[in-house]
Protein backbone atom coordinates (compact mmCIF):
# COMPACT_ATOMS: atom_id res chain seq x y z
CA UNK A 1 0.00 0.00 0.00
CA UNK A 2 2.90 2.36 0.68
CA UNK A 3 4.07 1.71 -2.88
CA UNK A 4 0.52 2.57 -4.05
CA UNK A 5 0.10 -0.84 -5.69
CA UNK A 6 -3.48 -0.97 -4.50
CA UNK A 7 -4.76 -3.77 -6.73
CA UNK A 8 -1.92 -6.05 -5.65
CA UNK A 9 -2.40 -5.02 -1.99
CA UNK A 10 -6.13 -5.87 -2.27
CA UNK A 11 -5.37 -9.59 -2.76
CA UNK A 12 -3.11 -9.74 0.32
CA UNK A 13 -5.59 -7.88 2.59
CA UNK A 14 -8.44 -10.17 1.48
CA UNK A 15 -6.22 -13.19 2.23
CA UNK A 16 -5.41 -11.74 5.69
CA UNK A 17 -9.17 -11.35 6.44
CA UNK A 18 -9.82 -14.94 5.41
CA UNK A 19 -6.95 -16.21 7.60
CA UNK A 20 -8.20 -14.22 10.60
CA UNK A 21 -11.72 -15.64 10.15
CA UNK A 22 -10.34 -19.17 9.83
CA UNK A 23 -8.13 -18.84 12.92
CA UNK A 24 -11.03 -17.54 14.97
CA UNK A 25 -13.34 -20.35 13.84
CA UNK A 26 -10.67 -22.95 14.66
CA UNK A 27 -10.02 -21.68 18.19
CA UNK A 28 -13.58 -20.45 18.99
CA UNK A 29 -12.00 -19.00 22.13
CA UNK A 30 -13.56 -15.90 23.68
CA UNK A 31 -10.16 -14.83 25.00
CA UNK A 32 -8.99 -14.43 21.38
CA UNK A 33 -11.84 -12.04 20.49
CA UNK A 34 -9.92 -8.82 21.19
CA UNK A 35 -7.05 -9.98 18.96
CA UNK A 36 -9.55 -10.95 16.26
CA UNK A 37 -11.37 -7.56 16.43
CA UNK A 38 -8.04 -5.69 16.47
CA UNK A 39 -6.77 -7.52 13.34
CA UNK A 40 -10.05 -7.15 11.44
CA UNK A 41 -10.24 -3.43 12.29
CA UNK A 42 -6.80 -3.06 10.67
CA UNK A 43 -7.74 -5.14 7.61
CA UNK A 44 -11.07 -3.41 6.89
CA UNK A 45 -9.46 0.00 7.40
CA UNK A 46 -6.91 -1.02 4.73
CA UNK A 47 -9.68 -2.28 2.42
CA UNK A 48 -11.53 1.05 2.82
CA UNK A 49 -8.36 2.94 1.91
CA UNK A 50 -7.76 0.76 -1.17
CA UNK A 51 -11.38 1.24 -2.31
CA UNK A 52 -11.36 5.03 -2.17
CA UNK A 53 -7.85 5.22 -3.66
CA UNK A 54 -9.24 3.23 -6.62
CA UNK A 55 -12.23 5.60 -6.86
CA UNK A 56 -14.77 3.08 -5.49
CA UNK A 57 -16.36 5.49 -3.00
CA UNK A 58 -19.63 3.59 -2.40
CA UNK A 59 -17.72 0.41 -1.64
CA UNK A 60 -15.41 2.41 0.67
CA UNK A 61 -18.42 3.63 2.71
CA UNK A 62 -19.53 0.03 3.35
CA UNK A 63 -16.02 -1.07 4.28
CA UNK A 64 -15.57 1.93 6.64
CA UNK A 65 -18.71 0.81 8.52
CA UNK A 66 -17.14 -2.63 9.05
CA UNK A 67 -13.86 -1.02 10.09
CA UNK A 68 -15.72 1.13 12.64
CA UNK A 69 -17.56 -1.94 13.95
CA UNK A 70 -14.37 -3.92 14.57
CA UNK A 71 -12.47 -0.89 15.95
CA UNK A 72 -15.30 -0.31 18.47
CA UNK A 73 -15.38 -4.00 19.40
CA UNK A 74 -11.61 -4.06 19.95
CA UNK A 75 -11.89 -1.19 22.49
CA UNK A 76 -8.53 0.01 21.21
CA UNK A 77 -7.95 3.77 20.97
CA UNK A 78 -5.22 3.27 18.35
CA UNK A 79 -7.66 1.51 15.98
CA UNK A 80 -10.27 4.23 16.48
CA UNK A 81 -7.60 6.85 15.78
CA UNK A 82 -6.66 5.09 12.50
CA UNK A 83 -10.34 4.84 11.55
CA UNK A 84 -10.92 8.60 12.05
CA UNK A 85 -7.70 9.45 10.21
CA UNK A 86 -8.69 7.54 7.06
CA UNK A 87 -12.26 8.78 7.33
CA UNK A 88 -11.10 12.37 7.16
CA UNK A 89 -8.64 11.60 4.30
CA UNK A 90 -11.48 9.83 2.45
CA UNK A 91 -13.85 12.83 2.80
CA UNK A 92 -11.07 15.22 1.82
CA UNK A 93 -10.55 13.18 -1.39
CA UNK A 94 -14.28 13.57 -2.11
CA UNK A 95 -14.13 17.33 -1.33
CA UNK A 96 -16.71 16.86 1.45
CA UNK A 97 -15.42 19.68 3.66
CA UNK A 98 -17.97 19.33 6.42
CA UNK A 99 -17.32 15.62 6.97
CA UNK A 100 -13.57 16.21 6.55
CA UNK A 101 -13.52 18.75 9.37
CA UNK A 102 -15.67 16.52 11.58
CA UNK A 103 -13.45 13.45 11.27
CA UNK A 104 -10.24 15.46 11.34
CA UNK A 105 -11.24 16.90 14.69
CA UNK A 106 -12.04 13.44 16.07
CA UNK A 107 -8.76 12.13 14.70
CA UNK A 108 -6.68 14.92 16.29
CA UNK A 109 -8.44 14.54 19.66
CA UNK A 110 -7.94 10.79 19.76
CA UNK A 111 -4.40 11.09 18.37
CA UNK A 112 -3.43 13.43 21.26
CA UNK A 113 -5.06 11.08 23.74
CA UNK A 114 -3.13 8.15 22.35
CA UNK A 115 0.02 10.27 22.38
CA UNK A 116 -0.42 10.98 26.13
CA UNK A 117 -0.86 7.30 26.81
CA UNK A 118 2.18 6.44 24.71
CA UNK A 119 4.19 9.15 26.48
CA UNK A 120 3.30 7.70 29.90
CA UNK A 121 4.30 4.30 28.61
CA UNK A 122 7.62 5.73 27.40
CA UNK A 123 8.34 7.23 30.84
CA UNK A 124 7.61 3.88 32.44
CA UNK A 125 9.91 2.19 29.97
CA UNK A 126 12.69 4.69 30.71
CA UNK A 127 12.35 4.02 34.42
CA UNK A 128 12.55 0.31 33.82
CA UNK A 129 15.55 0.84 31.57
CA UNK A 130 17.28 2.89 34.27
CA UNK A 131 16.76 0.15 36.79
CA UNK A 132 17.95 -2.50 34.37
CA UNK A 133 21.23 -0.64 33.68
CA UNK A 134 22.39 -1.52 37.13
CA UNK A 135 22.14 -5.18 36.43
CA UNK A 136 23.66 -4.78 32.97
CA UNK A 137 27.07 -3.95 34.40
CA UNK A 138 27.03 -7.26 36.18
CA UNK A 139 26.31 -8.96 32.92
CA UNK A 140 29.21 -7.29 31.08
CA UNK A 141 31.67 -9.95 31.99
CA UNK A 142 29.39 -12.73 30.86
CA UNK A 143 28.64 -10.71 27.70
CA UNK A 144 32.35 -10.43 26.98
CA UNK A 145 32.59 -14.20 27.05
CA UNK A 146 29.49 -14.44 24.88
CA UNK A 147 30.95 -11.84 22.52
CA UNK A 148 34.10 -13.87 22.14
CA UNK A 149 31.99 -16.91 21.36
CA UNK A 150 29.92 -14.84 18.92
CA UNK A 151 33.12 -13.67 17.19
CA UNK A 152 34.15 -17.29 16.73
CA UNK A 153 30.71 -18.09 15.28
CA UNK A 154 30.95 -15.13 12.89
CA UNK A 155 34.37 -16.32 11.82
CA UNK A 156 32.97 -19.76 11.04
CA UNK A 157 30.00 -18.19 9.27
CA UNK A 158 32.39 -16.10 7.16
CA UNK A 159 34.35 -19.21 6.25
CA UNK A 160 31.12 -20.97 5.33
CA UNK A 161 30.09 -18.00 3.15
CA UNK A 162 33.48 -18.10 1.40
CA UNK A 163 33.06 -21.83 0.78
CA UNK A 164 29.53 -21.26 -0.53
CA UNK A 165 30.73 -18.49 -2.88
CA UNK A 166 33.53 -20.75 -4.11
CA UNK A 167 31.13 -23.66 -4.79
CA UNK A 168 28.62 -21.31 -6.42
CA UNK A 169 31.41 -19.93 -8.63
CA UNK A 170 32.39 -23.44 -9.74
CA UNK A 171 28.74 -24.31 -10.48
CA UNK A 172 28.25 -21.07 -12.40
CA UNK A 173 31.41 -21.59 -14.47
CA UNK A 174 30.39 -25.21 -15.15
CA UNK A 175 26.96 -24.04 -16.27
CA UNK A 176 28.44 -21.38 -18.55
CA UNK A 177 30.81 -23.95 -20.10
CA UNK A 178 27.92 -26.39 -20.56
CA UNK A 179 25.75 -23.66 -22.10
CA UNK A 180 28.58 -22.66 -24.43
CA UNK A 181 28.98 -26.29 -25.52
CA UNK A 182 25.23 -26.58 -26.16
CA UNK A 183 25.26 -23.37 -28.22
CA UNK A 184 28.24 -24.64 -30.17
CA UNK A 185 26.53 -27.98 -30.76
CA UNK A 186 23.34 -26.24 -31.87
CA UNK A 187 25.35 -24.01 -34.22
CA UNK A 188 27.06 -27.08 -35.68
CA UNK A 189 23.66 -28.76 -36.19
CA UNK A 190 22.35 -25.65 -37.94
CA UNK A 191 25.45 -25.53 -40.15
CA UNK A 192 24.95 -29.22 -40.98
CA UNK A 193 21.28 -28.63 -41.82
CA UNK A 194 22.27 -25.66 -43.99
CA UNK A 195 24.89 -27.73 -45.82
CA UNK A 196 22.36 -30.55 -46.30
CA UNK A 197 19.82 -28.08 -47.68
CA UNK A 198 22.41 -26.59 -50.05
CA UNK A 199 23.43 -30.11 -51.13
CA UNK A 200 19.77 -31.02 -51.74
CA UNK A 201 19.24 -27.88 -53.81
CA UNK A 202 22.41 -28.61 -55.81
CA UNK A 203 21.28 -32.22 -56.41
CA UNK A 204 17.86 -31.01 -57.48
CA UNK A 205 19.47 -28.50 -59.79
CA UNK A 206 21.69 -31.22 -61.32
CA UNK A 207 18.69 -33.54 -61.63
CA UNK A 208 16.68 -30.81 -63.34
CA UNK A 209 19.61 -30.16 -65.67
CA UNK A 210 19.80 -33.86 -66.50
CA UNK A 211 16.07 -33.97 -67.14
CA UNK A 212 16.37 -30.99 -69.47
CA UNK A 213 19.26 -32.65 -71.31
CA UNK A 214 17.30 -35.91 -71.68
CA UNK A 215 14.16 -34.11 -72.85
CA UNK A 216 16.25 -32.07 -75.30
CA UNK A 217 17.84 -35.26 -76.66
CA UNK A 218 14.44 -36.92 -76.96
CA UNK A 219 13.06 -33.92 -78.80
CA UNK A 220 16.06 -33.37 -81.07
CA UNK A 221 16.94 -36.99 -81.83
CA UNK A 222 13.89 -39.23 -81.48
CA UNK A 223 11.50 -36.44 -82.46
CA UNK A 224 13.55 -35.66 -85.54
CA UNK A 225 13.74 -39.34 -86.46
CA UNK A 226 9.99 -39.80 -86.09
CA UNK A 227 9.38 -36.69 -88.17
CA UNK A 228 11.72 -38.13 -90.81
CA UNK A 229 9.74 -41.40 -90.78
CA UNK A 230 6.45 -39.55 -91.25
CA UNK A 231 7.93 -37.47 -94.03
CA UNK A 232 9.41 -40.54 -95.73
CA UNK A 233 6.15 -42.51 -95.54
CA UNK A 234 4.14 -39.56 -96.88
CA UNK A 235 6.67 -39.08 -99.70
CA UNK A 236 6.40 -42.77 -100.63
CA UNK A 237 2.61 -42.52 -100.72
CA UNK A 238 2.57 -39.43 -102.90
CA UNK A 239 5.64 -40.20 -105.01
CA UNK A 240 4.46 -43.64 -106.09
CA UNK A 241 1.14 -44.71 -107.42
CA UNK A 242 0.38 -47.50 -104.95
CA UNK A 243 -2.31 -49.86 -106.18
CA UNK A 244 -2.04 -52.27 -103.29
CA UNK A 245 -4.67 -51.23 -100.67
CA UNK A 246 -2.99 -53.27 -97.92
CA UNK A 247 0.32 -51.53 -98.49
CA UNK A 248 -1.40 -48.15 -98.61
CA UNK A 249 -3.19 -48.87 -95.32
CA UNK A 250 0.03 -50.11 -93.77
CA UNK A 251 1.88 -46.92 -94.74
CA UNK A 252 -1.01 -44.82 -93.39
CA UNK A 253 -0.92 -46.80 -90.14
CA UNK A 254 2.84 -46.27 -89.80
CA UNK A 255 2.44 -42.52 -90.42
CA UNK A 256 -0.43 -42.25 -87.89
CA UNK A 257 1.48 -44.30 -85.33
CA UNK A 258 4.57 -42.09 -85.75
CA UNK A 259 2.41 -38.96 -85.34
CA UNK A 260 0.78 -40.37 -82.18
CA UNK A 261 4.23 -41.29 -80.88
CA UNK A 262 5.39 -37.68 -81.39
CA UNK A 263 2.36 -36.48 -79.41
CA UNK A 264 3.14 -39.00 -76.64
CA UNK A 265 6.79 -37.92 -76.71
CA UNK A 266 5.81 -34.27 -76.32
CA UNK A 267 3.56 -35.16 -73.38
CA UNK A 268 6.43 -37.07 -71.75
CA UNK A 269 8.85 -34.17 -72.29
CA UNK A 270 6.26 -31.77 -70.86
CA UNK A 271 5.95 -33.90 -67.69
CA UNK A 272 9.74 -34.29 -67.36
CA UNK A 273 10.29 -30.52 -67.55
CA UNK A 274 7.60 -29.79 -64.94
CA UNK A 275 8.41 -30.05 -61.24
CA UNK A 276 4.73 -29.50 -60.48
CA UNK A 277 1.60 -30.03 -62.57
CA UNK A 278 -1.82 -28.57 -61.73
CA UNK A 279 -5.21 -30.00 -62.61
CA UNK A 280 -5.58 -26.95 -64.85
CA UNK A 281 -2.53 -28.16 -66.85
CA UNK A 282 -4.13 -31.62 -67.06
CA UNK A 283 -7.40 -30.08 -68.19
CA UNK A 284 -5.66 -28.40 -71.13
CA UNK A 285 -3.88 -31.64 -72.14
CA UNK A 286 -7.00 -33.76 -71.79
CA UNK A 287 -9.07 -31.25 -73.78
CA UNK A 288 -6.45 -31.37 -76.56
CA UNK A 289 -6.66 -35.16 -76.55
CA UNK A 290 -10.48 -35.06 -76.64
CA UNK A 291 -10.42 -32.66 -79.61
CA UNK A 292 -8.24 -35.12 -81.55
CA UNK A 293 -10.54 -37.99 -80.51
CA UNK A 294 -13.54 -36.02 -81.79
CA UNK A 295 -11.87 -35.73 -85.19
CA UNK A 296 -11.45 -39.51 -85.32
CA UNK A 297 -14.88 -40.34 -83.85
CA UNK A 298 -17.22 -37.44 -84.53
CA UNK A 299 -20.29 -39.56 -83.66
CA UNK A 300 -19.18 -39.73 -79.98
CA UNK A 301 -20.24 -36.96 -77.58
CA UNK A 302 -17.42 -36.01 -75.19
CA UNK A 303 -17.77 -34.02 -71.94
CA UNK A 304 -15.13 -32.93 -69.44
CA UNK A 305 -15.87 -31.17 -66.13
CA UNK A 306 -13.48 -30.24 -63.31
CA UNK A 307 -14.30 -28.68 -59.95
CA UNK A 308 -12.97 -25.06 -60.03
CA UNK A 309 -11.44 -25.44 -56.54
CA UNK A 310 -9.18 -28.22 -57.88
CA UNK A 311 -7.75 -26.28 -60.83
CA UNK A 312 -4.84 -24.87 -58.83
CA UNK A 313 -4.27 -28.13 -56.91
CA UNK A 314 -0.60 -29.08 -57.43
CA UNK A 315 0.64 -32.54 -58.38
CA UNK A 316 4.12 -33.92 -58.83
CA UNK A 317 5.17 -34.62 -62.41
CA UNK A 318 4.79 -38.38 -61.74
CA UNK A 319 1.31 -37.97 -60.28
CA UNK A 320 0.21 -35.68 -63.10
CA UNK A 321 1.59 -37.97 -65.83
CA UNK A 322 0.10 -41.14 -64.31
CA UNK A 323 -3.34 -39.53 -64.00
CA UNK A 324 -3.14 -38.17 -67.56
CA UNK A 325 -2.05 -41.54 -69.03
CA UNK A 326 -4.80 -43.38 -67.12
CA UNK A 327 -7.52 -41.02 -68.36
CA UNK A 328 -6.07 -41.21 -71.87
CA UNK A 329 -6.07 -45.03 -71.79
CA UNK A 330 -9.62 -45.17 -70.41
CA UNK A 331 -10.96 -42.85 -73.14
CA UNK A 332 -9.02 -44.76 -75.79
CA UNK A 333 -10.55 -48.08 -74.61
CA UNK A 334 -14.05 -46.60 -74.73
CA UNK A 335 -13.47 -45.39 -78.29
CA UNK A 336 -11.99 -48.70 -79.49
CA UNK A 337 -14.06 -51.36 -77.73
CA UNK A 338 -17.16 -49.95 -76.04
CA UNK A 339 -19.15 -48.83 -79.10
CA UNK A 340 -20.12 -45.81 -76.96
CA UNK A 341 -21.92 -42.64 -78.04
CA UNK A 342 -21.20 -40.68 -74.84
CA UNK A 343 -17.92 -40.46 -72.93
CA UNK A 344 -17.69 -38.21 -69.86
CA UNK A 345 -14.81 -37.24 -67.58
CA UNK A 346 -15.57 -35.66 -64.19
CA UNK A 347 -13.08 -34.42 -61.57
CA UNK A 348 -14.37 -33.27 -58.17
CA UNK A 349 -13.67 -33.29 -54.42
CA UNK A 350 -15.32 -35.96 -52.30
CA UNK A 351 -14.80 -35.39 -48.54
CA UNK A 352 -11.00 -35.57 -48.10
CA UNK A 353 -10.47 -37.21 -51.49
CA UNK A 354 -10.22 -36.18 -55.13
CA UNK A 355 -12.52 -38.31 -57.27
CA UNK A 356 -11.93 -38.75 -61.03
CA UNK A 357 -14.65 -40.59 -62.98
CA UNK A 358 -14.35 -41.73 -66.64
CA UNK A 359 -17.66 -43.16 -67.85
CA UNK A 360 -19.16 -44.34 -71.15
CA UNK A 361 -22.57 -45.67 -72.23
CA UNK A 362 -21.09 -48.51 -74.27
CA UNK A 363 -21.71 -52.23 -74.29
CA UNK A 364 -19.58 -52.92 -71.22
CA UNK A 365 -18.23 -56.34 -70.33
CA UNK A 366 -18.57 -59.07 -67.74
CA UNK A 367 -15.88 -58.42 -65.12
CA UNK A 368 -15.92 -61.95 -63.70
CA UNK A 369 -15.19 -63.63 -67.01
CA UNK A 370 -13.01 -61.14 -68.89
CA UNK A 371 -9.25 -61.30 -68.48
CA UNK A 372 -7.62 -57.96 -67.83
CA UNK A 373 -5.31 -56.88 -70.63
CA UNK A 374 -2.18 -54.78 -70.35
CA UNK A 375 -4.22 -51.60 -70.68
CA UNK A 376 -6.34 -52.18 -67.57
CA UNK A 377 -3.35 -53.56 -65.63
CA UNK A 378 -1.22 -50.54 -66.53
CA UNK A 379 -3.98 -48.13 -65.50
CA UNK A 380 -4.36 -49.82 -62.12
CA UNK A 381 -0.60 -49.95 -61.60
CA UNK A 382 -0.18 -46.25 -62.48
CA UNK A 383 -2.80 -45.22 -59.89
CA UNK A 384 -1.43 -47.52 -57.18
CA UNK A 385 2.06 -46.06 -57.77
CA UNK A 386 0.77 -42.65 -56.60
CA UNK A 387 -1.04 -44.19 -53.57
CA UNK A 388 -4.45 -43.96 -55.23
CA UNK A 389 -7.35 -46.39 -55.55
CA UNK A 390 -8.47 -47.74 -58.93
CA UNK A 391 -12.09 -48.96 -59.23
CA UNK A 392 -13.55 -50.58 -62.37
CA UNK A 393 -17.31 -51.05 -62.81
CA UNK A 394 -18.73 -52.47 -66.05
CA UNK A 395 -22.06 -53.89 -67.18
CA UNK A 396 -24.88 -53.54 -69.68
CA UNK A 397 -25.16 -49.79 -69.06
CA UNK A 398 -21.50 -49.10 -69.86
CA UNK A 399 -18.16 -48.89 -68.14
CA UNK A 400 -17.13 -46.62 -65.29
CA UNK A 401 -13.58 -46.12 -64.00
CA UNK A 402 -13.17 -44.31 -60.67
CA UNK A 403 -9.83 -42.97 -59.42
CA UNK A 404 -9.68 -41.94 -55.74
CA UNK A 405 -6.76 -39.82 -54.54
CA UNK A 406 -6.22 -38.59 -51.01
CA UNK A 407 -6.18 -34.78 -51.06
CA UNK A 408 -3.51 -34.69 -48.31
CA UNK A 409 -1.22 -36.76 -50.54
CA UNK A 410 -1.41 -34.38 -53.50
Amino acid sequence: MKQKKYKEALKWVQSAIAIAELNYKKTANESELNTYYYEQATHYNNLSTIAYQLGEFSKAEILFDKSFYFATKSQNAEKMRDYYQHRYLFNRKRNNLKETAKYQEKYITLRDSVFDIERAQNFAELETKYQSEKTEKELLKSKAVALESETEIKKKNFQFILLFVFIFGIVLISYLIYRQQKLKQKQQEQEFELKSAISTIENQSKLQEQRLNISRDLHDNIGAQLTFIISSVDNIKYAFDIDNPKLDNKLTTISSFAKETIVELRDTIWAMNSNEITFEDLEIRINNYIEKAKEAKNQISFSFAIDPVLKTQKLTSIQGMNIYRTIQEAVNNSIKYADATVISINVKTDNDQTKITIQDNGIGFEQTTIQKGNGLKNMQKRIEEIDGEFILISGNEGTKIIILLKSSGL
